[in-house]
């Protein structure tokens, strides 16, 4: 049985994947700029729990990310435990 190449198609969304990896693992390592300070003042407001630091655009979307985990978490768990407030609540015992 002969081996035949790939269909071209194929080989483009390889490449382009690969390429798009690249870049976003380069693109989260760059300063955040002027959402280095908005990101983590708002997640600071509405809970408190997700805000450990900022300075990189992958801080900031930790921190979006952990407000998510927090808010879903509060809704899932009803436990009577508030996961957005900074403190003891917040952690686990």
């Amino acid at each position: 049985m002969k081996r035949r190449k790939l269909p071209q198609v194929f080989r483009m969304a390889a490449a382009l994947l690969l390429t798009t990896a690249i870049a976003g693992q380069w693109w989260q390592r760059q300063p955040a700029g002027t959402i280095a300070g908005w990101v983590p003042a708002m997640a600071e407001v509405h809970c408190p729990a997700a805000v450990r630091g900022a300075g990189t655009i992958a801080d900031s979307a930790r921190t979006l990310d952990r407000w998510g985990y927090a808010v879903i978490g509060s809704l899932v768990f009803r436990d009577d435990r508030d996961r957005c407030q900074a403190g003891e609540n917040s952690r686990r015992g």
